[in-house]
């Protein structure tokens, strides 16, 4: 699974640098000033996707891809985002001959920071986020009797955008959130 996350981002970076328009000045200019026009503190975003199963969180359970809706807003500064999303999944296992269904359902809100005035190609939005979130996870009777879990959790992201129009990118994304290990999907921007 990592060897495919590194082929993927390898692959739209790659992308990314060999069809940009690299102004060669991007870096004499002082770091406030710059900006490759990804993102800035106007910016609204709202994406959805789907997420691979995540091999840690079910493993060998008949999982559904997890579906993901996402917002964020840039805040206070040009490269810093808050933003938050939903996804939910479900699935089924089987266990004795039983057919067992489970859902599961993730709420979480993240600080992002865009890395667009490290990286100067104007249709590339690489960007990490971290916050703190909910999952919970239903079967139903297990062991004699329905099984219901909700924590709090961590969440770790690393993903990039790639416009293929002014108002609408490609996204990719990995890291932790306890439903899935990867996910992709659209972006508008507004």
């Amino acid at each position: 699974m990592k060897k495919i996350v590194l082929v993927v981002l390898s692959m739209a970076f790659g992308f990314g640098v060999s069809e940009a328009q690299v102004d060669k000045s991007f870096y004499q200019k002082s770091y406030d000033s710059r900006n490759n026009g990804t993102f800035d503190k106007s910016t609204s975003l709202l994406s959805f996707g789907l997420g691979i199963p995540s091999y840690y969180s079910y493993s060998g359970f008949n999982q559904s891809p997890a579906l993901y809706g996402k917002y964020e807003h840039g805040f206070l500064r040009d490269e810093v985002g808050l933003g938050g999303y939903l996804a939910f999944g479900w699935g089924s296992w089987d266990a004795g001959g039983e057919d067992y269904n489970f859902s599961a359902f993730s709420l979480a809100v993240l600080g992002y920071y865009h890395f667009n005035k490290l990286i100067p190609v104007e249709k590339l939005d690489a960007y990490a986020g971290a916050g703190l979130g909910i999952r919970t996870f239903s079967a139903d009777e297990w062991a004699g009797a329905d099984y219901d879990e909700s924590g709090a959790i961590f969440v770790v992201k690393i993903g990039a955008r790639y416009y293929v129009a002014k108002s609408f990118a490609v996204y990719f994304e990995t890291g932790y959130d306890d439903l899935s290990s990867v996910n992709f999907g659209g972006t508008f921007r507004f």
